[in-house]
């Protein structure tokens, strides 16, 4: 009897929509994909937030992902857009934060790696941001990735080389290949 197994625990959301996710994939690491609310009660201020995000209003989406995300600390899609609004909106402590407690979510994370070293190559800080570009490795984005190596070997090879440029050159490599 000891021998039977035991039926697995399964939410209602798991069993919906369980079918559309790969069995290994925890969350969409490579992207600040549309996050999820898991109860009922997040979903207008989650609707809120999406919208304003994806219309570029990074303040308004900031400020709404942050109360979601007192709701549900654990959604790392919402804190990657969280991070990225913030970014977006020059805060960049607050928005090194919310990457940091992504990865710490999911161990690691493309997206928020390479906003890390954006952050990190943003306030001047090379050490990080060298290591932060390091666990970013993404073979579906060949261009970015080959910008962001581009540049760690230039901060790398010449101490005096501009962080702001760096960070500007792969802010555009992003912007071209996502538009």
């Amino acid at each position: 009897m000891s021998d039977a197994k035991k039926p697995q625990k399964l939410s209602r959301r798991g069993f919906l929509f369980g079918g559309f996710r790969r069995k290994d994939d925890k969350e969409q690491a490579n992207s600040a994909a549309k996050p999820i609310a898991a109860a009922e009660v997040d979903l207008d201020v989650l609707a809120a937030a999406n919208v304003a995000y994806e219309n570029k209003r990074y303040a308004e989406a900031s400020e709404k992902y942050k109360d979601f995300i007192k709701s549900e600390p654990h959604n790392t899609n919402a804190r990657k857009r969280h991070g990225h609004s913030l970014y977006m909106c020059g805060k960049f402590v607050q928005a090194k934060v919310e990457f940091e407690r992504t990865i710490k979510i999911l161990g690691e994370d493309n997206f928020a790696s390479l906003y890390l070293g954006l952050i990190f190559c943003r306030i001047g800080n090379v050490e990080k941001a060298l290591s932060a570009w390091k666990g970013y490795f993404d073979p579906k984005k060949i261009e970015v990735q080959r910008e962001i190596n581009l540049q760690m070997a230039l901060i790398e090879s010449d101490p005096e080389f501009s962080l702001a440029e760096a960070a500007d050159m792969v802010e555009k490599v992003l912007n071209e290949s996502a538009g």
